[in-house]
């Protein structure tokens, strides 16, 4: 083979050792996205394979700062093994995703008036694909392997009472919501995220991410 070239790696990111988890407690600006499952009316929603269990499979992208582009996979529950509403794996899921709403959309989570009640409130899961929050990572262990590093996960969504959250949610959180009866009054000022378009279904499979496919 005749001729000689180079291939120059100096400009190449250095590794990052992907099996070292984020330490717990790290407070994180994140981009959640849910891989479709197929279940419910639009979708969003997985089945588990060994029980009655639902929930939102989602990854959670650190947005900036040491840790940007690490991904952080936390399972959302919805319903229980045993199949109830209101059981403590759904109750847990229902406190995370309220979080999430609270954290993106810059609403205290002692505020009663209408509009946080509407900031609270989706049409459909869908409204969460895409959502910016300040997450606090945990660390899950794995029960084969108690010992071993185990993985990170969601622990919680922080909110606007947090002396960081300012600093590293940057600009004013702007996420979507709908208009409702809750949302402020004609000629008031309503927030950017009550304009927002209906929440969409996951993608068809030809344009779908590998993973919905």
């Amino acid at each position: 083979m005749s001729g000689s070239f180079t291939h120059d790696f100096n400009g190449a990111e250095a590794q990052q050792d992907a099996f070292e988890p984020i330490p717990a407690g790290t407070l994180a600006k994140v981009r959640l996205t849910i891989r479709p499952g197929g279940v419910g009316p639009e979708g969003w929603v997985t089945q588990s394979r060994t029980s009655e269990a639902q929930y939102l499979n989602t990854e959670a992208v650190i947005v900036e700062g040491p840790h940007a582009r690490r991904r952080v996979f936390t399972r959302i529950g919805l319903r229980g093994k045993g199949g109830q509403g209101d059981d403590t794996y759904a109750n847990r899921g229902r406190a995370l995703i309220r979080g999430i709403l609270e954290s993106a959309r810059g609403i205290a989570a002692k505020d009663t008036s209408d509009r946080a009640r509407a900031a609270r409130t989706i049409r459909g899961y869908g409204d969460l694909n895409g959502m910016e929050f300040l997450a606090r990572i945990g660390v899950e262990k794995d029960r084969d392997d108690p010992r071993g590093p185990g993985r990170n996960v969601i622990a919680a969504a922080i909110g606007p009472e947090h002396a960081d959250y300012a600093r590293l949610m940057g600009a004013a959180p702007a996420q979507p919501m709908p208009p409702g009866p809750a949302a402020p009054a004609t000629g008031a000022a309503a927030p950017p995220w009550a304009s927002a378009q209906p929440a969409q279904p996951p993608a068809a499979a030809g344009n779908a991410p590998f993973w919905a496919r």
